[in-house]
């Protein structure tokens, strides 16, 4: 910017310059031909030669009028330099105040004591300049999904003093877990239990944390780092806008750069060794934008933030317009089946015409509600809610009309410090998608037992999967199944997973007439084989939305694999998961074609099948 500040300062003298010259010059030719000396074309720099005047009365004023124009040029040369110079030393001066006064800012936002800390650490940490995995050390007896610790990898991560501080990633049910460990000169191996020092931890994961770990690992609750401990507020911007520490305080998982155009991160400040980054995710069809915010920490891990511009529980606020429940809570817009990611929704569609002010929050904030049920977002919202209580016998949301679903406040909406648009909907009133009937097939080699264990909260299952043991089977090469003495062909789960749900870039639209057909190619696509195509078939074909339009997309085994990793016992040599998330549509839309592909069965085969329920489960 200051680039440019500088050239448009010089444009400006040069036309400045310019105009001088083209006054002077308007000023000799509306003189007589006979008073000044005429301009000829000359290779050097403006020079004037005289014109032999007829009249010796006149000639004898040449000298000064020569004298009078080099005067002038000289004066508005003169006059030039001094704006070029003079600006160009204010503009100097401008930048220098510019940073002086930015420096300054800078320090007086840097003045809350936890995030100075966090800046400039003190507690003597250093890392390096990212993980470098290392052989496993045996800090573990077990892990999450494993009884040992196979399934952990190890990372060394820094140094505190003479001690090597290393990390260690295990799966869980609940997702990655990562673990810090200092090992000292001498070989000891301790536990560094709460590495955030602001962070209030919980007693219970404490004592499994203790049942978990070799004989010999110590456990330190007062090693902390400051370089990890997040300040309970950050400032995002100069509107009094905050980003809170996490409710539960972690080290975070892996960081990844955003491989989808539907992505966007963006630095929003350094933090010394640490990042504040905001993350917008932008849903094809809807084009709500889901908003959160992460720190990527020294350990090149993202740490999620808590941030709520808004006050989410109802308890205290007073409606204008309609009602709500005051025990019931806001969320933003979210969608699919796995853990909730965004902090907010934002639409960039509404308009001030499509909104009436329908009350106040608890902290006297200005909130609003559509005026009418004719909004396209007050539909969606509307018939996704009706969708997922169709059937259910035990409340009579199903029966609520669109003029009560308006009234009772279901969708609410916010502008924030920016004049965003923030959407969020009564949580009481939202449709809480599962993952449904996830179908898994075993192909052992030979006849063996295997145990397998699910990263979701599952609500319905056959045969009954138990939460802490998963199920164990005696699987046959034929993909037969004993359980508890009983035969199956598969194992089926409902629920939501415990990963966040895959963004929505890509996929296939076709007409609604087209639909069946066209699963049954892409299932082909993907390697199933005819037993399982049928099984997929018999239980999603009436499940087809009756929409003009279908939007049909499919996750692969890497996306299922965080949506809700399975943990299977012996471990198999081929997976192929596959997930189908289809949605109706009253008109096409254009959307990035998936490339599906097959993957060769070889060895140990696990096949899974599933799909996205946008009706109640249990």
């Amino acid at each position: 910017m200051d680039g440019d500040n500088n050239n448009i300062g010089t444009d400006k003298q040069d036309n400045d310059s310019a105009t001088r010259s083209d006054d002077i010059k308007q000023s000799i030719e509306q003189l007589p031909d006979d008073s000044y000396p005429k301009r000829i074309n000359d290779p050097v720099q403006t020079q004037w030669q005289s014109v032999e005047p007829t009249l010796k009365s006149k000639k004898s004023k040449k000298p000064l009028v020569i004298i009078i124009l080099i005067l002038i040029l000289i004066a508005s040369l003169a006059g030039a330099w001094y704006a070029v110079f003079y600006k160009s030393q204010q503009s100097d001066s401008v930048k220098k105040t510019d940073n002086t006064t930015a420096d300054k800012t800078k320090s007086e936002v840097i003045t809350d004591p936890q995030l100075l800390e966090f800046i400039t650490p003190t507690t003597g940490e250093t890392w390096l300049a990212k993980p470098v995995a290392v052989a496993k050390q045996g800090f573990y007896l077990k892990t999450g999904l494993s009884e040992d610790e196979s399934e952990a990898e190890y990372f060394k991560v820094g140094s505190n003093g003479e001690d090597v501080i290393y990390m260690v990633s295990m799966p869980g049910v609940g997702g990655t877990f990562n673990t810090l460990f200092e090992k000292s000169s001498d070989g000891q191996i301790t536990l560094v239990n709460h590495p955030d020092g602001n962070g209030v931890y919980s007693a219970e994961g404490d004592s499994y944390l203790a049942t978990t770990l070799s004989k010999g690992v110590k456990i330190s609750n007062d090693i902390h780092y400051d370089s990890l401990s997040i300040p309970d507020q950050i400032k995002i911007d100069d509107k009094g806008s905050v980003v809170l520490s996490p409710t539960y305080p972690n080290i975070g998982f892996a960081y990844t750069e955003p491989k989808s155009g539907n992505i966007k991160q963006t630095l929003i400040k350094q933090l010394g060794g640490s990042a504040l980054y905001k993350y917008e995710s932008t849903n094809t069809e809807t084009k709500l934008v889901s908003i959160s915010y992460f720190i990527k920490s020294p350990l090149n891990n993202q740490v999620a933030l808590r941030y709520t511009p808004l006050e989410l529980s109802l308890a205290n606020y007073k409606w204008s317009v309609g009602y709500a429940d005051v025990n019931d809570s806001l969320k933003p817009i979210t969608y699919g089946c796995g853990s909730m990611g965004a902090s907010v929704t934002r639409s960039d569609a509404l308009k001030d015409a499509d909104l009436q002010v329908t009350g106040k929050s608890g902290n006297n904030l200005t909130v609003y509600g559509f005026k009418d049920t004719s909004n396209d977002l007050f539909k969606k919202a509307y018939n996704e809610f009706i969708e997922f209580y169709k059937g259910d016998t035990t409340s009579n949301k199903s029966s609520m009309t669109q003029e009560e679903f308006l009234k009772s406040n279901a969708v609410v909406v916010f502008k924030d410090v920016n004049n965003d648009w923030l959407v969020y909907t009564r949580k009481d009133l939202s449709p809480a998608a599962g993952c449904a009937k996830p179908v898994i097939y075993l192909y052992p080699k030979t006849q063996q037992v295997v145990n397998v264990k699910v990263g979701a909260d599952v609500k319905i299952s056959e045969p009954n999967y138990n939460a802490a043991k998963g199920w164990t089977a005696v699987a046959n090469p034929n993909g037969q199944l004993v359980v508890d003495g009983n035969q199956y062909s598969s194992l089926f789960w409902e629920g939501p997973g415990i990963g966040e749900y895959p963004e929505i870039t890509k996929g296939t639209v076709v007409k609604n007439s087209e639909v069946v057909k066209t699963i049954h190619t892409q299932l082909v696509a993907q390697g199933l084989n005819n037993n399982e195509i049928n099984d997929f078939m018999q239980y999603w074909q009436d499940k087809i939305p009756t929409s003009p339009f279908v939007r049909l997309t499919w996750f692969d085994t890497a996306q299922m694999d965080k949506l809700a990793p399975l943990k299977v016992s012996p471990k198999p040599d081929t997976s192929i998961r596959i997930f189908l998330d289809m949605a109706g549509l009253e008109k096409s839309i254009n959307i990035p074609r998936q490339d599906l592909k097959s993957i060769p069965r070889k060895g140990f085969t696990l096949v899974e099948w599933g799909g996205l329920s946008t009706r109640k489960l249990y």
